[in-house]
Formats: structure tokens, sequence, C-alpha cells
């Protein structure tokens, strides 16, 4: 665990280092312009429910903020902490671009046309807005038999 880390430990030989340790799913947030956020956690340790509630001064994120599984969907969390202008040891705004990952390749093919394909070689690629589209439109030619006739 990270916490273990930073036990005992201070910033400026004053103030000590306290650290909380969640899944977006075992907290909540409540964000306000004026920089403040108010998180309440409740995570279950060794068998025993643990209840807290703070005021982050930075944060670290090692979890995706949203997949397509079913509740998990947390990029409400990143807003929230962005919102309230909490720092992050990883940036907020990069965290949730690569929440949807046509945005991020977008922005990959963005980089790849200013250094070129040479210096900034990706893989080929197609974006399809829905499953609609994605109707193969192949340029091969395709051959078959039917009845001892070629087609």
């Amino acid at each position: 665990m990270v916490a273990k880390v930073f036990r005992g430990k201070k910033v400026q030989g004053e103030y000590d280092i306290k650290v909380e340790q969640a899944d977006f799913s075992e907290i909540n947030l409540v964000a306000h312009a004026n920089g403040t956020c108010n998180v309440d956690m409740q995570v279950i340790r060794n068998g025993t429910k643990v209840v807290r509630s703070f005021k982050p001064d930075f944060v670290l994120i090692r979890q995706h903020a949203y997949s397509m599984a079913k509740n998990e969907d947390f990029r409400n969390m990143i807003i929230g902490l962005q919102y309230a202008g909490v720092p992050s040891v990883n940036s907020l705004e990069s965290i949730y671009n690569l929440c949807d990952k046509p945005w991020a390749f977008a922005q990959l093919v963005g980089t790849c046309k200013k250094l070129g394909p040479d210096k900034f070689p990706l893989i080929e690629q197609t974006y399809y807005p829905n499953h609609k589209d994605m109707v193969s439109k192949s340029s091969l030619t395709l051959t078959g038999w039917q009845n001892h006739r070629l087609l």
C-alpha cells in the first residue's frame, strides 16, 4: 500500500502526511468553485467498515475513471476534483481524456500529423461513430461458385 511508504513522514519537517486510499466506488465528493472539496470514504479494511471524511490536498489516481462495465463510470469524480481545483500528481485532464479511447487516439493522430509518420508511427485504425457504419467496405474482390457458375 502507498500509505505505508508515507507513514511517519512529514512535509517540510512540520506537517504530517496522511494518505487515504480507496477505489472510486468507495468515495463520494462535493466540490466547490472556491477550491474546497469534501470527500466521504467508506472502505472495508481487514473486514471492518472504515468511514472517513476529509479534504484532499492533492490526489494520485491509479484507477481508470471509465469502463464500459456496469457501474464503472467515475468521470463525475474527475470532474468534481477538477471543479474544485484539487492538484493531481497525474493531470486530471489527461485522465478525463483517456476515458474515451477514440478521443485519445485522435490526439495521437494530431501528433503524428505534426511530426510525421516516420517520427511518430501509429497503427492504422478506423473510427465508426456507431455500429451501423461498421459494414465492411473491403476493396478485395470476392469470387465464388454457385451451381457450377463463376460469380
